[in-house]
């Protein structure tokens, strides 16, 4: 990467970093000016007031730094793409004021997913698990699908204690950022735009005094753009990677780990105990940590670091073993994990 590549992503960080801090406190006072807090309940790990905006100010930072970049350098960014991310915030700005239905906001992902397939973006390979590669239009699509809604409620439901799903996502985007061939200067702009947006709602997602959560806007937003990049990622015809020994699957497996691990421990416990895998309630492993006496920095740090970990030895054994050995040591890597922390 040349210096003026750097300096376009250190400009683009630092728009982002600046716009969000300024959006999320004056949302702030809006919404507290208005008593528009985030209802504290039995399941809540929060007892301060808070409101929701944090959410809103991430959207409307993409739309400024979006801005910027095509003033500036005439950045393109599909419009599918947009018009997806645009509807998926709307989706879940509807939900943190009115608290539409889980069945409704199930098919409003679905809609923005089939839109989101339009920009070209798909999963059309399973880059050789259980021995296939490419796979039919039709089976691309259902499974871009699936994955999508996967990811973004994994996402969503993740944020359950302050600065978890912000700082996962920041980590994604860093390591996509230094593991992609860098070829346009679309990425250039995109993912420092992103990280400096989340570091600014981070400032006041951590502040006692002036308290900001994503809500569903921001997880959603945030999860669509992740699930986004994975299409990227899985897609044939892409060039985001370009080192033949990485595995296509185990980077993007590694990236999202926790979310993935953690909605499908508590889906399966729910779905034991009769109860819908969908249901709101205490079971993530996050929430352990809390019960135990954790601060939220605390958990939300250590589950950093675990994730990160994974994808270090991750890299490590895939460069002696074969993806199937690969999962199975990071499952029992896992299980460790969990045996030490959580249990």
């Amino acid at each position: 990467m040349n210096i003026e590549l750097i300096l376009i992503a250190v400009l683009f960080g630092i728009i982002g970093f600046s716009a969000s801090y300024y959006l999320n406190g004056y949302l702030y006072v809006a919404f507290k000016n208005n008593k528009m807090y985030d209802p504290i309940v039995s399941r809540s790990s929060h007892k301060e007031k808070a409101t929701r905006s944090g959410g809103m100010a991430l959207f409307f930072t993409f739309c400024v730094c979006y801005g910027f970049g095509k003033a500036i350098y005439s950045m393109s960014v599909d419009l599918y793409a947009l018009i997806a991310f645009i509807f998926i915030a709307l989706t879940g700005m509807a939900d943190d004021f009115f608290s539409i239905k889980y069945r409704e906001k199930f098919f409003l992902q679905v809609f923005a997913a089939i839109v989101l397939l339009q920009s070209g973006i798909y999963i059309d390979s399973f880059h050789g698990i259980f021995g296939i590669n490419e796979i039919p239009e039709w089976a691309s699509y259902a499974v871009s699908i699936f994955v999508f809604i996967v990811i973004v409620n994994a996402f969503n439901l993740i944020d359950g204690i302050d600065g978890l799903a912000a700082l996962l996502s920041v980590k994604f985007f860093i390591l996509i950022g230094g593991l992609i061939a860098v070829t346009s200067t679309e990425m250039n702009l995109v993912v420092p735009s992103i990280v400096g947006a989340i570091t600014g709602f981070l400032f006041f997602n951590f502040n006692p005094s002036r308290k900001v959560f994503l809500g569903d806007t921001g997880a959603l937003l945030l999860g669509s753009v992740i699930a986004f990049f994975i299409f990227y990622i899985l897609d044939n015809d892409s060039y985001i990677i370009t080192d033949p020994l990485i595995s296509r699957p185990l980077l993007v497996i590694l990236l999202i780990i926790y979310p993935l691990a953690d909605t499908l421990r508590a889906s399966l416990i729910r779905m034991y105990k009769g109860q819908s895998p969908f249901l709101a309630d205490r079971v993530h492993l996050h929430h352990r940590l809390i019960d135990k006496g954790m601060s939220h920095w605390g958990a939300s740090t250590i589950i950093l670091v675990m994730s990160i970990s994974v994808v270090i030895l991750g890299f490590i054994i895939s460069s002696f073993f074969s993806l199937t050995a690969c999962c199975f040591i990071i499952l029992l890597y896992l299980t460790l994990l969990y045996y030490l922390f959580f249990n």
